[in-house]
């Protein structure tokens, strides 16, 4: 094997190399992610989670600290709105002491929506199982703290008589498009 030979292959291999390393930096958000919060353990905080596909995922490589809340497909039982939102609550109240920069709302792995972990603890320190009216409030508060990809605001402001419908319809909306 000739030196240019030589010197060819180690090209080849330097290329196939950094490849690999661009394929595991930037493997899939949820999929390439070890659990942080399970189904299991969002059964444990509440017998009303059983059956529901709902994961907190941490990716392998997170220089960001960023968290994933992924919605799947139900397969043990059909789950609505409120559920979700009363696991997100939950995962809040349970994720208030981790190091984390912010929370991804994913749908089957695709993300949609994230809030900034302050945002998300402060919903999980006011969250308390059993309060009715505080957790009805905070479903209307959820869409105020939430951002598009594009770091905007995911739902406008609202003022007026007519605020608490519209937060509500934000809340619908938001709700939809992580359960399509």
């Amino acid at each position: 094997m000739t030196r240019k030979d030589k010197f060819l292959l180690l090209a080849i291999i330097a290329v196939l190399a950094l490849v690999a390393v661009h394929a595991f930096l930037s493997v899939d958000f949820v999929k390439g992610g070890r659990t942080v919060i399970s189904r299991v353990e969002l059964k444990n905080l509440d017998p009303a989670n059983n059956g529901i596909n709902i994961e907190v995922v941490k990716p392998w490589y997170n220089p960001m600290k960023e968290l994933s809340f992924n919605v799947g497909e139900p397969d043990e039982r059909s789950f609505d709105r409120f559920d979700v939102t009363r696991c997100l609550l939950q995962c809040a109240q349970q994720l208030g002491e981790r190091d984390f920069s912010r929370i991804y709302l994913c749908n089957k792995g695709d993300r949609l929506y994230y809030i900034n972990a302050d945002d998300f603890k402060q919903l999980g320190e006011q969250y308390k199982t059993g309060e009715t009216l505080n957790t009805l409030s905070l479903y209307v508060k959820l869409p105020q703290v939430t951002y598009t990809l594009n770091d905007s605001l995911a739902f406008p402001p609202h003022g007026g008589m007519l605020r608490s419908i519209a937060d509500a319809q934000d809340w619908n909306t938001m709700m939809s498009n992580l359960m399509r």
